[in-house]
């Protein structure tokens, strides 16, 4: 491998909130930690006479926007890849990856609206997963978030992203390992017992529900380690194991365990009750999901005589929020757990107008008989389908509102509705404070 050593300035910030270089004119370097307009050295690798990576050796300028990380432990955990960029500029990246990403996949140049961010851009994540290991240099367990691009997990005792009320369960929970001896699991050996931990928190932090992810369900004391629990953060009521015995990079296994207390913690969206349980998607930014909903009851330009399908529906929380402004509510949801708690949602809100179906969007849409005027859709990161798309299409709803949390597949999705709807208004949201991530709502129009 050749080393060969640059002079270079920053001249934009990519996807993953790297800074672009470029050493000479057939080069493009990404670099960690460097900021547009920056100059620094740094080194680059070729193998077989390919550029095989860079590094930032020194950064000689700094940017006016350049900012001390408040946390502790950035950049080496990999949770945040742009907290050394201030705030506002931090949105204004996100609108300008918005748009860029719309105009490279879907050949759209459209306005994108700012990005809606929060007045305090910390403590918003109602939802922690960490990784549970074994400190070989301590002895002792720890929890905490992977380096970026490596499985070296790095301890964390606070993270600054996630709710207080889950910072000040974390500790409890190890030390609680330490007392009941349970074991951390090893990734390469696939033995152990604790795999990760899952905290979910309301919005009021006056609930938490606690999921513990084991490779071993039979842990002695289980009860008496959820007493423990609760008895030390009252505000923890149930506990939950999930068995994962699988080798795979997906944190939850299929099968729950309810050991103590309740499965479920209750929510407030716009008013309304949403229970929350181990499986149940809801969005992580507890201060932003009425921002974001908002946008999108907004976007569809509901009427009273709408019916309105909620496509990728969960627990029903954006179906439900639209229920007072429209006739007729129907979400479909593959996940069965998903849609019994959509039903639930629907009877504790008292709301009549909305159903709820366990079934694939795609084919329901080919099959149903029903007249929808508007779609809201709401996929996973990995975005929608074209079969989903094409099936939607021949539906013919007038208006379609598209919520997505990576803008790489919804420009792809875009893409494909272009023969028959055309976009309107385009909205990021900043769901994901300090990182590269952006959640987007879109509004179409049929043609």
């Amino acid at each position: 491998m050749t080393k060969r050593v640059f002079d270079v300035k920053c001249v934009g910030l990519d996807d993953f909130g790297r800074g672009i270089a470029h050493p000479d004119e057939k080069t493009t370097c990404f670099l960690d930690n460097f900021l547009p307009g920056e100059e620094g050295r740094i080194a680059t690798f070729f193998s077989y006479g390919k550029l095989d990576h860079a590094v930032l050796e020194e950064r000689k300028t700094s940017s006016a926007y350049r900012v001390t990380p408040i946390c502790k432990y950035y950049p080496n955990c990999g949770g945040c890849q742009i907290m050394h960029l201030s705030y506002p500029e931090q949105l204004k990246y996100k609108q300008e990856k918005v748009k860029d990403l719309l105009h490279k996949f879907a050949h759209l140049d459209i306005e994108v609206q700012p990005t809606l961010g929060l007045e305090e851009p910390t403590r918003f994540r109602n939802k922690v997963q960490m990784p549970v290991r074994f400190d070989n240099k301590k002895k002792k367990i720890k929890a905490g978030f992977y380096q970026g691009g490596t499985h070296n997990l790095i301890g964390v005792e606070d993270c600054l992203m996630e709710s207080p009320l889950a910072s000040k369960i974390v500790p409890v929970l190890l030390s609680l390992f330490e007392k009941y001896r349970y074991s951390a699991y090893h990734e390469d050996g696939r033995f152990g017992q604790i795999r990760h931990l899952l905290i979910k928190t309301n919005s009021d932090q006056s609930q938490a529900l606690v999921t513990l992810v084991v490779n071993d369900p039979d842990l002695k004391g289980i009860k008496n380690f959820a007493k423990d629990l609760m008895k030390q953060v009252p505000e923890v009521v149930g506990l939950v194991l999930n068995v994962n015995k699988r080798k795979t990079n997906v944190i939850l296994g299929e099968e729950d365990i309810p050991i103590y207390g309740h499965t479920k913690i209750q929510d407030t969206i716009f008013g309304k009750k949403f229970l929350i349980s181990t499986q149940s998607f809801y969005q992580v930014n507890a201060k932003q999901i009425e921002t974001l909903y908002g946008t999108a009851i907004r976007f569809a330009e509901l009427k009273p005589t709408d019916t309105l399908l909620d496509a990728y529906c969960g627990t029903g929380t954006i179906g439900l929020s639209c229920s007072p402004y429209v006739k007729r509510v129907v979400g479909v949801e593959i996940v069965k757990d998903a849609v019994r708690d959509a039903c639930l949602n629907a009877k504790i809100n008292n709301i009549k107008n909305a159903t709820f179906l366990k079934g694939d969007c795609t084919e329901y849409m080919l099959e149903t008989k029903e007249k929808f005027d508007v779609v809201i859709l709401d996929p996973p990161r990995k975005g929608s389908t074209p079969e989903f798309i094409h099936a939607l299409i021949q539906m013919a709803p007038e208006r379609v509102v598209y919520v997505s949390c990576d803008p790489v597949t919804l420009a792809r999705d875009l893409a494909l509705f272009s023969s028959a709807y055309e976009v309107k208004k385009v909205q990021p949201v900043d769901m994901f404070p300090n990182t590269m991530h952006v959640e987007t709502v879109v509004s179409m129009s049929r043609k």
